[in-house]
């Protein structure tokens, strides 16, 4: 798997991580209510962490599938930043830097099958 690829893969994993400690502990603090609260602006940090665990499949769905979804977080995000909420500026720029590491030649090379007519 390329640096690129790795490197949003990581990127991917690590903000639906970090939502889904932020989820369990205003759940812990503040009880469930807060806790659905906090989950609303990770949905679509957590589709992406799922979309990018499939990274070593083969064809360009994937790599298309996470830079849609990867969109798609960061326009749901950007409320977060004048509300004052979680994820907050981190989610759209950790979506950027997915979207910007997708689309680079390596990344597109490592999704794209083989041809051998």
């Amino acid at each position: 798997m390329p640096r690129a690829v790795r490197a949003a893969q990581v990127l991917a994993v690590g903000i639906a991580g970090l939502g889904a400690i932020c989820v369990a502990s205003s759940g812990w603090l503040l009880g469930a209510k807060a806790a659905i609260g906090t989950a609303v602006p990770f949905i679509p940090a957590f589709l992406l962490g799922l979309v990018a665990l499939t990274f070593n499949s083969e064809g360009q769905s994937v790599r298309i599938g996470a830079i849609l979804v990867a969109v798609m977080n960061m326009l749901w995000t950007v409320p977060s930043i004048t509300e004052g909420r979680p994820p907050g500026p981190l989610g759209p720029l950790v979506s950027l830097a997915v979207i910007v590491l997708l689309f680079r030649r390596e990344a597109r090379d490592w999704f794209e099958p083989p041809t051998w007519w």
